[in-house]
């Protein structure tokens, strides 16, 4: 089910899994559109609502801005945490007043959303909505390994995001991208996170390229989707099982 349907549609004793994509408007380099990942978020999100049937599922439109501070800058447009908060409090808030059981998933692509993780327990604690965040890092980390994609530090704008682009939106993107937007920037022994959370992409990249882009490969992206999808699928139904589990023993 999506917001295509009236309200009437929604009542149900059931438990239903409500899907939020949660996207970002940022900076990708030259080559990809500054809404990629939202594209993704949006692609994982319908993905996931198809492997459960829209009986069980309900789709909202994404939010297409979040934390993108780390790429301030042309073609960013990034909210504060206390925003993005906010706005996600009062969603659940919202659905409360449905008066239906819910889980609530948040797909989030982005990298930079690391917050969406403490705002899910935060919810989950204070609005009684249960919420979660998906895919989990550990769950992207294994499908960009599963999926072969390319051996280079894949930050941002590289072979991974653009074989998921040429995938699904071929006609964003050029079919193959020169070897020398190539870009890996030496900031041994520092640690990714740290150099984007104090000087941004644009400060250590040349175009805020960090990757291998010219590595891309359309196949094994529609691949790197395929994995994450089961993965996520796995992971709600086990949440879904277990909230069920824990209501029926009165304990949620």
């Amino acid at each position: 089910m999506d917001t295509s349907n009236a309200a009437p549609s929604f009542r149900g004793l059931r438990r239903k899994i409500v899907v939020l994509p949660v996207g970002s408007c940022e900076q990708h380099g030259p080559f990809l559109p500054i809404d990629t990942d939202l594209r993704i978020a949006q692609l994982l999100a319908g993905n996931l609502e198809q492997s459960f049937g829209k009986e069980e599922t309900l789709l909202l439109p994404a939010i297409p801005f979040s934390c993108s501070y780390e790429h301030s800058g042309l073609g960013t447009l990034a909210l504060q945490v206390s925003t993005l908060a906010a706005l996600l409090h009062d969603m659940a808030r919202s659905l409360k007043a449905w008066d239906m059981p819910v889980l609530l998933l948040l797909v989030n692509w982005h990298g930079g959303n690391d917050v969406l993780a403490t705002l899910a327990t935060e919810i989950s604690a204070t609005e009684n909505i249960h919420t979660a965040v998906i895919p989990s890092i550990a769950a992207v980390a294994r499908a960009w390994d599963e999926s072969k994609i390319t051996g280079a530090k894949d930050v941002h704008a590289g072979a991974v995001e653009v074989s998921i682009v040429q995938a699904y939106w071929p006609h964003l993107v050029p079919e193959s991208l020169p070897a020398a937007i190539h870009f890996e920037p030496n900031i041994a022994p520092a640690k990714t996170q740290a150099i984007l959370q104090a000087l941004g992409s644009y400060a250590v990249t040349r175009d805020g390229t960090w990757g291998a882009p010219e590595q891309a490969d359309p196949a094994k992206g529609k691949i790197l989707i395929e994995l994450m999808v089961q993965s996520m699928h796995e992971q709600a139904k086990a949440l879904l099982d277990l909230v069920n589990r824990h209501a029926q023993r009165g304990n949620i």
